[in-house]
């Protein structure tokens, strides 16, 4: 084949690929058996006009894009296996401009597997905090918990809002003037002081339907410094009026929602859950301290375009976060007196240590061979298909790319806690 690399930069390969055109005239030839069945034309019996008689109707291009399709993966992988390239991502293909008859020039740039030489795996010094104690006070907010994911809803949409009852609106605002912050779907207890203070009081007595504009002054201590003291105007149309009712803790409770038959059983069945969560929690911080702890050893650079694949995906998941907490970024920002950019920039920065990291783990699990057991495979697709409210039978068909990523996954933990086990630990 004809491949010419032209240069490998900061993690990325770039080559061109030319593909002759009697490679191209094959892949033209199926895409026309792809889509003959598409074309009706006056003469020809439904889905069976000649290839030239479409190309003269459409123009030849019209089978230009499918039998791209069929050609270029081949071409590519056939060039990746000839470059001897380790590849580490997906590809950017740009397809030159198309002449039928001749050759078609296409230009790669991919993701390659930086070139370093692996330190000295054990003995890593890492300095790591007291594992989490399971106190009473987070048992009685786990059960609190329960109550809340168990609560009796009242529906009062044609009545008064009282104290105590729960109403979820819409909300823009206005800071003297200026345009701020707006929600959608906020719900708020009457008396719980959990919002603005003052701003509650002017939401009892409203209904479903109602529209109001509540003025207040927001508190001079408020953590927005630019914020604080100042007057502010709530448009708020209310949306529902419901009265919370929270089930009494006792054993009645634990035997009908927990299927234990007293509340001290339950507080023993809360105990043990916190605690598996909590050692959970602190094998992820172990590992989160030897990877980094390995990944300060080295420096080499690492292609921007997996990292802000990498940083789209972390963007994503913490505005998710957010919005799962009834907020919004740009409310979680003024709150914390940061920005977008700073948020971007930290981001960013995560980002690429993440896929240095990666870089690195892959490399140990290639050198000390990390394997996967048929049992830890499929147990750690089950897990992951769950974590994701997706059918575990049938998970491994309906991951789709993730296949990949999470087989990775599975075995950079074996790397990790292979570093862990050789690693000097250091009680904080």
């Amino acid at each position: 084949m004809n491949v010419t690399l032209e240069k490998v930069e900061n993690s990325e390969a770039y080559f061109e690929i030319v593909i002759e055109a009697g490679k191209f005239e094959k892949g033209l030839e199926e895409s026309y058996k792809k889509n003959v069945k598409n074309y009706n034309i006056p003469g020809f019996r439904d889905g069976s006009a000649p290839r030239t008689i479409i190309e003269s109707k459409y123009g030849p291009e019209v089978l230009f894009q499918d039998a791209i399709d069929f050609v270029v993966p081949d071409e590519y992988y056939a060039a990746i296996k000839e470059l001897e390239l380790k590849t580490f991502g997906e590809p950017d293909i740009e397809v030159g401009y198309i002449i039928k008859g001749e050759p078609i020039s296409v230009k790669v740039r991919v993701p390659v597997k930086p070139e370093f030489t692996l330190a000295k795996l054990e003995g890593l010094e890492i300095k790591l905090p007291k594992a989490d104690e399971v106190t009473e006070i987070d048992i009685n907010k786990y059960l609190k918990d329960m109550q809340s994911k168990n609560k009796i809803v009242i529906d009062k949409s044609k009545e008064p809002a009282a104290l105590g009852d729960t109403v979820t609106f819409d909300y823009k605002s206005t800071i003297e003037d200026d345009a701020f912050e707006g929600q959608e779907n906020f719900k708020l207890i009457l008396g719980s002081d959990a919002f603005f203070l003052g701003f509650e009081d002017k939401l009892v007595g409203v209904k479903k339907g109602d529209k109001l504009n509540v003025e207040i002054t927001l508190p001079k201590e408020h953590l927005a410094v630019q914020l604080a003291g100042k007057n502010a105007q709530f448009m708020v149309t209310v949306k529902n009026v419901e009265n919370i009712q929270f089930r009494e803790l006792n054993d009645q409770f634990a035997q009908e929602i927990a299927n234990v038959n007293t509340l001290e059983e339950l507080r023993l069945e809360a105990k043990k859950k916190l605690l598996e969560m909590a050692s959970l929690r602190y094998s992820n911080t172990e590992k989160q301290a030897v990877v980094k702890a390995l990944t300060d050893m080295y420096e080499f650079s690492v292609p921007e375009s997996v990292v802000m694949e990498q940083a789209q995906a972390m963007l994503e998941q913490f505005s998710n976060e957010v919005k799962s907490q009834g907020g919004t970024i740009e409310g979680h920002l003024q709150m914390i007196n940061s920005n977008v950019q700073t948020l971007k920039k930290q981001i960013w920065e995560d980002a690429k240590n993440v896929t240095k990291s990666s870089y690195i783990l892959d490399k140990i699990i290639r050198e000390k061979g990390f394997e996967l057991s048929d049992e830890e495979e499929n147990s750690g697709i089950e897990a992951f298909a769950t974590s994701l409210g997706m059918d575990k039978e049938n998970a491994r068909e309906n991951l789709g790319p993730l296949f990949g990523k999470v087989l990775f996954d599975l075995k950079a933990d074996k790397a990790a806690q292979y570093l862990l086990k050789h690693a000097v630990i250091t009680m904080l």
